[in-house]
């Protein structure tokens, strides 16, 4: 990549590379574990269907990420030439109704999705992805203020519980969310909500390193793998972020490193 390449390439060039390991991977798995693989690769068709989503609404153009054969929905989602469309399309695929057609409301109901998708996997993976589902619901509450669609309310249901939709505070969700009350250890207030997600990418690093550091054969070996690509992706997208950006907000900085 070129050094005058901007940060949009440089995000791409990132995730075009994860993807081509995780199809690599794909390829020394037996074909009982194309679901696992699928799972982990959600984020990166996340990231195509929203841009179809942007290209169908507003005329915007992007290239895709190449997926191969992991994605769920996209071989039929890239050919959608409206909103309306797209969001059929998702709801007759693994991904579920997002319950709108608003940006807004797809990118939350694919990523609640993807928790759900991911929790099937091991009881490892279900860790993570409902320490995420808790930090979604609690960003649209609390940092957003905004309703959820019901689709996607009943997912947060079946994966948490009920007790978010009652709890206002950061404290509130520790409190009626226990199994995951360890996303919340540094969110004292909604401004802190950020701290959650470094929370969860710590988390799962730790796990991850752990499992695959032991080198035995399993399931949880395979999905720590996988989890730890999506690791580094996350932080060279947070360094690429951060590279040229003045003043440099040195605490969010030194919690990412």
């Amino acid at each position: 990549m070129p050094a005058t390449a901007d940060r949009a390439a440089a995000r791409r060039a990132a995730t075009v590379a994860t993807a081509w390991q995780l199809r690599v991977l794909a390829g020394w798995l037996p074909p009982a574990s194309s679901g696992m693989v699928r799972a982990f690769a959600a984020p990166l068709e996340i990231a195509n269907i929203e841009s179809q989503l942007e290209q169908v609404t507003h005329g915007t153009s992007a290239s895709s990420i190449p997926l191969g054969t992991l994605g769920v929905a996209w071989p039929s989602v890239r050919r959608a030439r409206t909103a309306d469309e797209l969001r059929t399309l998702l709801a007759r695929s693994a991904w579920g109704d997002p319950g709108g057609v608003d940006r807004t409301t797809v990118a939350l109901g694919l990523r609640v999705a993807w928790a759900r998708r991911l929790a099937r996997q091991t009881r490892l993976a279900a860790t993570w992805a409902h320490g995420g589902a808790a930090l979604l619901a609690a960003r649209e509450r609390l940092a957003f203020d905004r309703g959820i669609a019901e689709p996607t309310s009943r997912e947060l249901d079946r994966l948490l519980g009920t007790g978010w939709r009652r709890a206002s505070t950061p404290a509130e969700f520790a409190e009626r969310l226990p199994t995951v009350a360890w996303v919340f250890d540094e969110v004292t207030t909604t401004d802190d909500l950020w701290r959650g997600e470094v929370a969860i990418v710590r988390r799962v690093a730790e796990d991850a390193r752990r499992v695959a550091d032991g080198a035995r054969n399993g399931r949880d070996t395979i999905v720590s793998v996988m989890a730890l690509l999506l690791v580094d992706l996350w932080q060279v997208h947070a360094a690429i972020e951060a590279a040229g950006r003045t003043p440099i907000v040195t605490e969010v900085f030194d919690a990412v490193a």
